[in-house]
C-alpha cells in the first residue's frame, strides 16, 4: 500500500515556446505537408495539428495558407547558403550540399519544386521564385559570356544530382558525398568558370 502522505510525482511544466520556435515548427510542418501532398488537400488545421499549435496562431504569423506557401517557396535563404563563399571552389561546396541527404521538405532537397500547386498561378510563382532567387542569383555571381545560361545548367546539374541521390536512388546510391564531390564538382566548376 503506497504511503498516503507522499504526494504523487508531478511532471514539471514545459517551458513556453518562443515565437521563433513556433514559427519554425509551423514552417517545418507546412514544408512536410506541401512537399508530400497536393496543395488543395492541405488545411491550416492539418498543419496546426502537425506543428502542435493552433490554426489561429498560423494566421497570426503568416496570414493564410497562401502566404504560408509563399514563405516556403522563398528561396533567398537557400541561395545565400548555396552560393556563399568565393567563386573558386564554389562547385565543390555546391555539390557537397546537393549530394548529402536532407529532410525531404527542405528547399535544397528540391522536393518543394514538385509540389502540386492549387492552380497554375501558384505553380508559376514557385517557378518564378526559383528562377529569380536561385538561377538569377547565381548568374549575378558569374563573369564572362552566357552567365544566365551557365547558371541554369549548373542548377540543372545540381537538381538532377539531388533528385537522383535523394529520391530515385536513395539507399541504392553508391559513393560517399566526398566521392561524388570528387567526380562531379569539376564539371560544375567548369561551368562556373567559363
Amino acid at each position: 500500500m503506497p504511503d498516503q502522505g507522499t504526494p504523487a510525482p508531478t511532471t514539471p511544466p514545459q517551458p513556453k515556446r518562443t515565437a521563433e520556435q513556433s514559427r519554425s515548427m509551423i514552417l517545418d510542418a507546412a514544408g512536410r505537408a506541401f512537399a508530400t501532398r497536393p496543395y488543395r488537400e492541405i488545411t491550416l488545421k492539418d498543419i496546426a495539428e502537425e506543428a502542435g499549435v493552433s490554426a489561429p496562431l498560423i494566421i497570426k504569423y503568416f496570414g493564410s495558407k497562401e502566404q504560408l506557401f509563399d514563405t516556403l517557396v522563398d528561396f533567398r535563404s537557400a541561395a545565400e547558403l548555396v552560393f556563399s563563399g568565393p567563386l573558386e571552389g564554389l562547385g565543390a561546396r555546391m555539390v557537397s550540399l546537393f549530394a548529402r541527404p536532407l529532410e525531404p521538405y527542405k528547399p535544397l532537397s528540391m522536393s518543394i519544386l514538385f509540389m502540386s500547386g492549387p492552380s497554375e498561378e501558384s505553380s508559376r510563382k514557385l517557378r518564378a521564385n526559383y528562377s529569380s532567387q536561385m538561377v538569377d542569383a547565381l548568374a549575378e555571381r558569374l563573369s564572362g559570356p552566357n552567365a544566365r545560361l551557365r547558371a541554369e545548367l549548373v542548377m540543372s546539374m545540381l537538381t538532377g544530382l539531388a533528385i537522383m541521390r535523394r529520391r530515385m536512388m536513395q539507399e541504392h546510391a553508391t559513393g560517399t558525398p566526398d566521392e561524388v564531390v570528387a567526380h562531379y564538382a569539376p564539371l560544375v566548376q567548369q561551368l562556373l568558370d567559363s
